[in-house]
Order: C-alpha cells, then structure tokens, then sequence
C-alpha cells in the first residue's frame, strides 16, 4: 500500500508561446493575480498566477520555439501537475523519496523552491508529477509574498 498522502491538486504548470500575454489574458478572463515572475534559472520568463489564496495556482512557462500548443499539442503543452502533500514536513519528503525509489519510479528532480520543496517524477505514460511540502503558509499572502521575493526559485537539491 502506498504511504503518500496527497491533500489536493495544487497547481498546473503549462507551455505557452508568451508568458506575459497569457499572464494578461488569465488576470483579466479568469480574475487571477500575478503572484511572480522567475528571474534566472530554469523557469525564467515564467510567470505565476494565482487565484487568491496559493503562492500560484497555474505557471505559464515559455515553451521552445518547435514545441506544439494549443489543440495540435494534445496534452504536450503540460509541463507537471503539482500535488500538495497533506500535513507533510522534510522527513516525510524523504521517505516519499524512499518509497518512490524502492518502486522503480523515474524521478527527474528535487527542487526547493523556498515556498515549498518537491519531487517531480514521471508516470508511466511519461507524464510529469510533483509532489511537495509547503514550507511557506499559504494564509495572509505569505507563500505569495515569498515566490514574489525569490523570483520563482528552483534550486535543485538532494534528498
């Protein structure tokens, strides 16, 4: 039986062709808030926006310039899902990390983005994942204010 305890769907992360236009189009259709924008790394020219209460609630990451997407991408256009954990700290990202291992499951990377830390992972069909623990309260515009503060962080770690 698996020991991960996923709480919710946290976020999405997608591939677009302009960041920033798509940022304008999610602030004015769907009402969200752009919560940061990623300086250098691997995320740069990103963008993360959210609906009120989450440091970000969906990411739009420039996509390569031969990259499909839209309707033609059928599903590429996703860069990862984010899971939150549900009352998780390090220890249980550890033994998640064990557990994941001990099954055979792909990881591709650990990042610690200061308002949370995750493992991103693949299914089988070659999906990417991420499951996390947020370090930063979500309450009060905290994990906000600190995405904002950071610039989209990515650092990798180990686990």
């Amino acid at each position: 039986m698996s020991r991960i305890n996923v709480a919710r769907i946290a976020h999405i992360v997608l591939f677009v062709k302009d960041p920033e236009a798509s940022a304008r189009w999610y602030a004015e259709i769907l009402n969200m808030k752009i919560t940061a924008r990623a300086g250098d790394g691997p995320y740069k020219g990103g963008v993360f926006l959210s609906f009120g209460l989450s440091d970000h609630d969906i990411a739009l990451f420039p996509a390569a310039a031969d990259t499909a997407i839209g309707k033609e991408a059928k599903g590429r256009e996703f860069e990862h899902i984010g899971l939150a954990m549900a009352g998780c700290n390090m220890e249980d990202l550890r033994a998640n990390y064990a557990f994941f291992r001990e099954r055979g499951v792909e990881i591709a990377e650990i990042l610690d983005h200061g308002v949370s830390v995750g493992i991103y992972f693949y299914d089988p069909d070659g999906h990417m994942l991420e499951v996390f623990c947020q370090n930063v309260p979500l309450e009060g515009g905290a994990s906000q204010a600190e995405l904002n503060r950071n610039e989209g962080q990515a650092n990798p770690i180990t686990l």
